[in-house]
């Protein structure tokens, strides 16, 4: 998802990345041989389109998903910062770059010069999960001003930010006030969208709430188009993968209940939109003024 987003903003929207033996990384479009595919054929207008080298940081990296759709465009990626030591390692040995770890350690004027700013900053302060504390978290509700103090001391042309829908109405939509405001007050023109993934062409439904923002404003940049094309699993499954670990025996068994379960229901029941965890069947917690994580 992050790829169409990005694409938006220069030039082109990531499909697949398939690695060769060799261990080079190859990108192509599944059915293509071509590594890209123009900005027009998605219905989005980029923000950059000169022919000016392009590089990125990727703060809150996780796997690194800005990182594969920023270099697929030439994108070189300048700096990386990421908390959780095993996905530092798994960052390290697909990019070749180790993340720093701590970004709040980090001198902001320190960080190298770049294009663009990518950070899905912490999404748990302003999810349904948890108790949505904002910026009221005192570590994770914080690391949006981290982010936006490297903004301001890097002045990067552009930025792409991320994070969970919520953050959209959370605190009555003064937390989305807020971060517009913020950012307008230091250059940049700001836009956002919820997108999902599905939306284009990939099977997972994951709605998310991207930020983008210019210097250069955004009177002439468009959103790319959706689709809702019916999506096949199959299209993303890599045939050749080894398991790294068997699949517990009772996830197995949960698997098949589901299946199960959408095989017998008929083709015009609608399907609940949220999550049900029937692990709280019966709880007896005080879920009406609190939640889990905060008893």
């Amino acid at each position: 998802m992050v790829g169409s987003v990005a694409r938006a903003h220069v030039a082109t929207r990531r499909q697949s990345v398939s690695r060769p033996a060799s261990g080079n990384r190859r990108v192509t479009r599944p059915g293509t041989t071509s590594p890209m595919a123009p900005a027009w054929q998605f219905g989005c207008t980029p923000v950059l389109t000169t022919g000016e080298p392009i590089t990125f940081v990727d703060l809150f990296a996780g796997l690194g998903g800005f990182h594969v759709a920023l270099e697929q465009l030439g994108a070189t990626c300048v700096f990386a910062a990421e908390w959780e030591p095993d996905l530092q390692d798994l960052y390290e040995r697909n990019f070749g770059l180790r993340p720093v770890g701590d970004l709040t350690k980090v001198d902001s004027d320190s960080i190298p010069a770049h294009t663009i700013l990518c950070a899905g900053f912490p999404c748990q302060p302003f999810s349904k999960a948890g108790d949505q504390l904002g910026f009221e978290h005192t570590k994770q509700g914080q690391l949006f001003f981290k982010v936006l103090e490297i903004l301001a001391a890097r002045k990067p042309k552009c930025f792409i930010l991320e994070n969970v829908p919520n953050i959209l109405n959370h605190n009555d939509g003064e937390t989305l006030k807020t971060i517009k405001n913020r950012l307008a007050r230091i250059g940049y023109a700001v836009d956002v969208k919820r997108y999902s993934p599905h939306e284009f062409g990939i099977p997972q439904i994951r709605d998310r709430a991207y930020f983008i923002g210019s210097l250069e404003g955004l009177d002439s940049y468009t959103w790319p188009a959706t689709s809702r094309s019916k999506t096949d699993i199959t299209s993303v499954l890599d045939r050749d993968a080894t398991a790294d670990r068997p699949i517990p025996a009772q996830t197995l068994r949960a698997i098949d209940m589901w299946n199960d379960f959408l095989r017998r229901s008929p083709d015009a029941l609608k399907m609940p939109s949220f999550p049900i965890w029937s692990m709280e069947f019966r709880a007896t917690y005080p879920y009406v003024d609190a939640t889990p994580p905060a008893l």
